[in-house]
């Protein structure tokens, strides 16, 4: 206020314009209630920052004469420690939040024991804190911990331990994209043998024909697609996820033979690792083929049961592989799925409603039910900025990285795996035809000036797997299409 009232008055002396210094004097009286508001809110914020401040040093006294009296590892150790970790993440010090946790961890292993179920929330409080530090590998360990203990806890509920499998899985997926380039092939092979360890578990567990295996089995078979995501990306990820799955695999896999294509070992030498393709089909179209056959065991499982709602569902998801594969009998799939969803007694406009647009394939999840794959579709539309009725929106596609730029990102919905990350976004207007096919891309409200990421997402846009609009058992082409795209900066 005084520093206000000392410019008024320096004003004042220069300059004799009575509607110049009328205005200044409403601008001071305006902002000088402010000032004196923001004065007192920086304060109340240095009191409570001092408070926090003495009463983790009590804490840390507490903690040092508890520790002399008893020793390094009793229990009473674990309330004050509780108290700064509270403190510590208020105060977002999470560096020395990660070293109280950490001790907290070898107490509460020394008092309960190494296998006690409780380390679990701990291990994944600590998993928490170590995303913000971007401790990849720290989180890796922690999860085989949070596996271990599962195994040996849950004998008599084998889900707990496939769930944390599955954890492990996730997160090697999305250090596919998080960690440096060089190891990103690895970590996702690593998740493949992840997600081939919690199919035979499920089959140990369940027995091959449960109905309990059916989200395993589609787990697997989404894996199938991704790896052969993997095996056709650009910018080296591509070559080396060839060498590796030949490493794991063999090349035969890959190989197509026939009296017009070349026997590569034969010219190259035993080991040359190059695939042979037919036309346009994708290198391990063999891996798709394996994904197509999982989703024939479910619809199998699912026939057993009759319930015709769930028997439409799966052949759903097996039409959308067969698109994979560019076999022409998926809307065949689709058209029998709308016929078997109206013999189940589903109303004919809930049917319009989940096929009537153009949706990304394959979806990550397995529904049983009609309602729970709208809803779920529905979710994915949701878009915060309004868009223009004449659109026909696709929601929000996070591609992978920019070597699998038409590969949707894995995501979980569980808020211990969300990262604040930047990405470069556009908009983009298409045409997608009967069978799918993406046309007529433009560029829209761009919400950055970026003719690169305009570029990449276009060509990307052309190559991302879309199941067509299915009106009536038939293929509908839509113009006016709307999608979001967004890629992670690196």
């Amino acid at each position: 206020m005084i520093v206000a009232m000392n410019i008024a008055m320096n004003i004042d002396k220069k300059c004799q314009n009575p509607s110049i210094i009328n205005a200044f004097t409403a601008f001071l009286l305006l902002i000088c209630p402010l000032s004196q508001t923001l004065a007192v809110e920086a304060n109340a914020l240095l009191t409570a920052s001092n408070e926090q401040l003495v009463e983790l040093q009590n804490y840390q006294t507490q903690l040092e004469d508890l520790q002399s009296e008893f020793g390094a590892y009793h229990q009473s150790l674990l309330e004050p420690l509780a108290a700064m970790v509270s403190l510590l993440n208020e105060q977002g010090d999470y560096e020395q939040l990660a070293d109280i946790q950490n001790r907290q961890l070898q107490v509460m292993r020394t008092v309960l024991g190494f296998e006690h179920p409780d380390l679990v929330p701990q291990l994944q409080s600590m998993i928490s804190n170590q995303m913000r530090l971007g401790e990849w590998e720290a989180i890796s360990d922690n999860l085989e911990h949070i596996r271990h203990l599962q195994g040996s806890n849950n004998s008599d509920n084998p889900e707990a331990l496939l769930g944390a499998i599955e954890d492990q899985a996730f997160w090697y997926l999305s250090r596919a994209y998080l960690d440096d380039k060089e190891t990103r092939v690895r970590n996702f092979f690593l998740a493949r043998g992840l997600y081939e360890e919690m199919e035979d578990l499920a089959e140990d567990t369940f027995g091959e024909d449960s109905p309990q295996m059916i989200p395993w089995l589609y787990k697997q078979a989404h894996n199938k697609f991704q790896l052969v995501q993997f095996l056709n990306a650009d910018k080296g990820v591509g070559s080396d996820s060839v060498d590796r799955l030949v490493h794991e695999d063999g090349v035969s896999r890959l190989q197509r033979y026939g009296r017009n294509i070349i026997d590569v070992d034969a010219v190259f030498g035993q080991g040359a690792n190059i695939p042979v393709l037919e036309g346009d089909s994708p290198i391990g179209e063999f891996y798709l083929q394996e994904g197509s056959n999982l989703l024939t065991r479910i619809e199998n499982i699912i026939e057993a049961e009759d319930d015709p709602e769930a028997a439409a569902m799966a052949k759903i998801y097996r039409a959308d592989f067969q698109m994979l594969q560019q076999k022409g009998i998926g809307m065949r799939s689709y058209r029998q799925a709308q016929e078997l969803l109206s013999a189940a007694g589903v109303a004919a406009d809930r049917i319009e409603l989940f096929f009537d647009r153009p949706m990304v394939i394959p979806v990550d999840k397995f529904f049983r039910r009609l309602d729970e794959a709208i809803a779920y579709q529905q979710q994915s539309l949701d878009q915060p900025d309004p868009i223009p009725p004449e659109f026909v929106h696709l929601g929000v596609f996070t591609a992978w990285s920019e070597a699998l730029a038409s590969t949707a990102v894995p995501v979980d919905p569980d808020p211990l795996w969300k990262l604040d990350l930047s990405y470069n976004q556009v908009d983009l207007r298409f045409s997608v035809s009967s069978r799918g096919a993406v046309s007529s891309v433009d560029v829209i409200d761009p919400i950055r000036e970026d003719r690169r990421v305009e570029r990449n997402a276009s060509r990307a846009l052309r190559e991302i797997h879309l199941r067509p609009a299915v009106i009536k058992g038939r293929g509908k082409r839509v113009r006016d299409v709307h999608i979001r795209y967004r890629l992670l900066e690196e």
